[in-house]
């Protein structure tokens, strides 16, 4: 008699429409440049995002990872920049004071979604 009891309560409850929550963490779905590209004169790197993101949680790190002609580069990490969210919370703009000099990147990020989900990921690219 419980299992039927609980079981007539739950067709209740879905019948009131309550709303269902779905929780997505935010992912990488654009970036300018593009995983895997190359680009030239290089002063702002873009993430766009699926979902919104918290405002004040993004951050993000560049790092010169090669360096033509150079083939034991350590390493080296990029401070020349700002960051700025899009009104929405679905784009991240890294603006370089200078523009990116010929070599290897990778841009690590991370972020927090609306959610409360913590989120992470890389970007490479090359600049000629």
């Amino acid at each position: 008699m419980k299992i039927r009891s609980a079981s007539l309560a739950l067709v209740m409850l879905l019948a009131t429409g309550l709303p269902m929550v779905a929780k997505a963490q935010p992912s990488v779905i654009a970036s300018t440049p593009a995983a895997g590209s190359s680009a030239k004169r290089l002063s702002q790197i873009t993430l766009g995002f699926d979902a919104p993101l918290s405002p004040g949680t993004a951050g993000a790190e560049i790092v010169m990872t090669g360096m033509p002609g150079m083939t034991d580069h350590p390493p080296m990490v990029i401070k020349a920049f700002t960051t700025q969210m899009s009104a929405d919370g679905k784009m991240l703009t890294l603006a370089l004071r200078k523009a990116l000099p010929a070599g290897s990147y990778t841009v690590k990020w991370s972020a927090t979604g609306v959610d409360k989900s913590r989120v992470a990921g890389t970007l490479d690219f090359a600049v000629e």
